[in-house]
């Protein structure tokens, strides 16, 4: 039975993909200790302690999803995420892993494209996140080694657990306050669910050689037709209303300024911009299918949300409690 490493087991990616690849022979790892998960504390940024484990259980491949995000500081994100992962490529090299599968983010894209994203396309991201994961991927594929490596680019990850600045707009649909829009909502953004990313991995394993896959759900709707389909299914009396997008922006900047919103130039961006990735390589190669579209995985999160409405899981961002802070005051006021 193939055996799995998994790094950043203790986080949202981590958690969920126990549960789907506990069929194969799966070791966990995390710079956070969970002794009830039998999660091995290991921090990757540790080049030694992390080469004796790999060594002492020999996998067959790594799942590299241990990574520091918009939350971290930048110091952080960059060191985790640009050292980690060059540890991670080492004991690959050095210990006979036969394939790292490394998931990537569309956050290497930060523009307004007018068309779904290739993979060739070039790297157009200024956050930081967004270029620690670009030369992540560079690190990877410079391997002059017969690693097998796969990467996945990814959207928006939407799936049971998942909060945080999402469950801003789940607070405001909640109360049926009016869902406000910066500029007409006609931007389509990509969301993944963690099932079809983990479907995915599993069918990358007898690849051989380097690879990128952009993933993404099948179908794409706008900002606007997502909201109002969500409002529509959970018989919300919330109203879409559409804000001048130029005056929302300075808004917006100002408020991410003085750090009154829990958001980021790039997150401020993503409310305006398309971002949608062009799937046909995963489907052609991979016989990847998504059978949703990014408001039916949106609409499942909600209901898991409201559902689990006192659960406040601390341990990781993804899944905390939105902060409100200035939300408060225009939920209030909506």
């Amino acid at each position: 039975m193939k055996k799995i490493l998994i790094t950043g087991a203790s986080g949202f990616l981590g958690q969920l993909a126990i549960e789907f690849f506990k069929k194969y022979n799966v070791y966990l790892i995390d710079k956070i200790i969970d002794t009830k998960q039998n999660i091995k504390n290991i921090n990757i940024l540790n080049y030694n302690e992390l080469n004796r484990y790999t060594k002492k259980i020999k996998p067959d491949v790594i799942l590299h999803f241990a990574s520091d995000i918009f939350d971290s500081n930048e110091k952080d994100i960059w060191e985790n995420n640009i050292t980690g992962t060059s540890n991670i490529l080492k004991v690959a090299e050095n210990n006979n892993v036969k394939q790292i599968i490394f998931t990537s983010t569309f956050s290497i894209f930060e523009k307004n494209y007018n068309k779904p994203i290739s993979e060739i396309e070039p790297i157009s991201a200024k956050n930081i996140y967004g270029v620690s994961k670009a030369e992540s991927e560079r690190i990877l594929f410079s391997s002059r080694l017969k690693n097998n490596i796969v990467i996945f680019r990814c959207p928006i990850i939407v799936d049971k657990k998942r909060a945080h600045r999402l469950g801003i707009f789940f607070e405001f649909l909640k109360e049926n306050k009016k869902i406000w829009l910066v500029g007409d909502g006609r931007n389509k953004v990509h969301f993944l669910s963690a099932n079809d990313l983990f479907k995915a991995i599993e069918k990358s394993f007898i690849l051989k050689g380097k690879y990128v896959f952009n993933l993404g759900c099948e179908k794409v709707m706008s900002l606007k037709d997502t909201f109002n389909y969500m409002i529509n299914k959970t018989k919300s009396k919330s109203k879409t209303v559409s804000l001048n997008k130029k005056l929302s922006l300075i808004a917006l900047k100002i408020l991410t300024y003085f750090r009154l919103i829990d958001f980021t130039p790039y997150h401020n961006a993503v409310l305006v911009s398309n971002l949608v990735l062009d799937i046909s390589r995963a489907k052609k190669i991979l016989k990847f299918q998504s059978n949703y579209s990014n408001a039916e995985l949106l609409l499942d999160t909600y209901k898991y949300y409201i559902k689990n409405d006192k659960i406040n899981d601390k341990k990781f961002s993804s899944a905390r409690k939105p902060k409100m802070g200035f939300f408060s005051i225009i939920k209030f006021f909506s």
